[in-house]
């Protein structure tokens, strides 16, 4: 019984471990989706007249730069990281008669975009690219502890004999 009580410690302080890390990078993300935002509202500000820097003032060719991938860990854990998208070939473009194409966005505002534009997409990437990824993973990886968590104590409570509901209720009100 002390075993699976001390599995069960071990395993909520696991699960405090990822909320925490958890909590840190949803501030992260916080305050990089609000720096991106103040630094598209100062690339507008400064804009010239009648410029306006969003989603209405480019074509409809959009396409992703990063792609999503999705492994799993040895534990069965799943592990989302960014890749880049491969860009065409010089060869494959010489063969159907285009050019080169560049696939960066910023390109679509013309040559000579404000900094603060370029520090929005620099910005963005780094959410995409470090945050959001690992953001995804510590979820699941809390979800399947949380999962943990319930099987052992189920198992400790067939071990005891008692009914789980009630077990539950009892450790609450020795709880509080």
């Amino acid at each position: 019984m002390a075993a699976q009580q001390q599995l069960i410690d071990s395993l909520l302080q696991r699960y405090l471990g990822l909320l925490d890390e958890y909590t840190k990078l949803r501030d992260q993300l916080s305050t990089l989706m609000a720096c991106v935002y103040r630094d598209i509202a100062r690339a507008n500000f400064s804009a010239e007249r009648g410029m306006r820097y969003g989603e209405n003032h480019y074509d409809q060719r959009m396409q992703a730069t990063r792609l999503l991938s999705l492994d799993e860990a040895e534990a069965g854990q799943p592990i989302f990281a960014t890749i880049p998208v491969a860009a065409e070939t010089s060869q494959e473009n010489a063969s159907v008669g285009r050019a080169a194409v560049c696939k960066d966005p910023l390109r679509w505002f013309g040559l000579f975009v404000p900094t603060a534009l370029r520090t929005a997409q620099s910005q963005s990437v780094e959410a995409v690219e470090r945050v959001i990824p690992r953001l995804v993973t510590v979820n699941a990886e809390m979800l399947a502890v949380e999962i943990q968590v319930r099987r052992a104590r189920k198992r400790r409570d067939k071990a005891n004999g008692s009914n789980p509901v009630q077990a539950d209720r009892q450790e609450t009100v020795e709880a509080g």
